[in-house]
């Protein structure tokens, strides 16, 4: 017998609803974003009677509760990047944005993809909420900062002063938590160890990394590149040849590694020989670092890949 092809789901998340595509159908309806709705999407998953696959988008956490409950009742997952289905639909003619279309640009790209499946991972996803939360803390603080020095002393910008030092007390709080977290855990704390071996990484670089790029080890160095964005794209057209670029990914990994190479070049280390070395053959210095950056994180890649720490070539 023939497996059957699986019945491609698409659901919209917004704060309060969830818009839901019915395979092969030219058709949407909606439910509460919260448990009862939930319970009745899973119910209805489930008398179709066939292999399903949900596809949805990241929605800034709005997702988080549909996708636990969809795992929990062993439910293919995927995600669908954003960009790439806004790009889709307007290769397809359709500029307007509205949750019917939205829907059926997330199925289209589904069938069409696969996307990328949802893995369950209770330690990172904790990891990556107590980071976020120390970003947050971090803006707000210096934030409030940028506001009390613009104002005259008294008792306004002391104030802000005030909230700015608590939000620097909550930041460092949430980054304790972050650490010990990594710390507790056996399956994180070996490669947070290992990453710390090489030349920038320090403690918080290696938990963003940890937290943003779980492929770290289980893909080819070319994979890992262009997840973080950091592959360049030949762009040619029968005579014409443009200049490779860069472009998509994940920025936060990107932020994480632009520092680490920063912290390289203030000192004596191999990628500081090696970004002399391209500036000198007349590379821009934005371009030597971005390749610097590639170059690390293959690098950090083969490391966990080969469960090595870093050695001096």
């Amino acid at each position: 017998m023939m497996p059957q092809e699986p019945a491609y789901v698409a659901v919209d998340v917004s704060k309060a609803t969830l818009e839901i595509g019915e395979p092969e159908l030219d058709r949407t309806w909606s439910l509460s974003n919260e448990p009862k709705g939930w319970r009745k999407l899973i119910a209805w998953i489930e008398k179709l009677g066939r292999p399903v696959v949900v596809g949805l988008e990241p929605s800034g956490g709005y997702e988080r509760g549909l996708v636990e409950a969809l795992l929990e009742a062993r439910i293919d997952v995927r995600w669908c990047d954003p960009a790439r289905v806004r790009a889709l639909a307007k290769a397809l003619g359709a500029p307007a944005k509205t949750d019917r279309i939205d829907v059926g640009m997330i199925r289209r790209f589904l069938s069409q993809t696969g996307g990328r499946p949802v893995r369950r991972d209770r330690e990172r996803d904790a990891l990556r909420a107590s980071l976020s939360a120390r970003r947050a803390a971090q803006e707000a603080a210096q934030a409030l900062e940028a506001q009390a020095q613009a104002l005259p002393e008294g008792p306004a910008r002391q104030a802000l002063a005030a909230l700015a030092a608590q939000a620097r007390l909550t930041m460092k709080a949430q980054e304790r938590a972050a650490i010990a977290l990594i710390r507790a855990s056996q399956a994180l704390c070996p490669t947070w160890r290992r990453l710390q071996t090489a030349p920038g990484v320090g403690p918080l670089v290696a938990a963003e990394l940890l937290a943003h790029m779980p492929e770290l080890g289980a893909v080819g160095g070319k994979a890992i590149a262009k997840l973080a964005g950091l592959a360049p794209f030949i762009r040619r057209s029968g005579q014409w040849q443009g200049r490779a670029v860069c472009s998509g990914g994940r920025p936060r990994p990107r932020q994480l590694l632009y520092l680490a190479v920063i912290t390289c070049l203030r000192g004596s280390s191999q990628t500081k020989a090696a970004y002399q070395h391209l500036v000198a053959a007349g590379k821009p210095p934005k371009l030597a670092i971005t390749a610097c950056m590639r170059r690390l994180l293959v690098t950090l890649n083969a490391m966990i890949r080969d469960q090595a720490d870093w050695r001096p070539a």
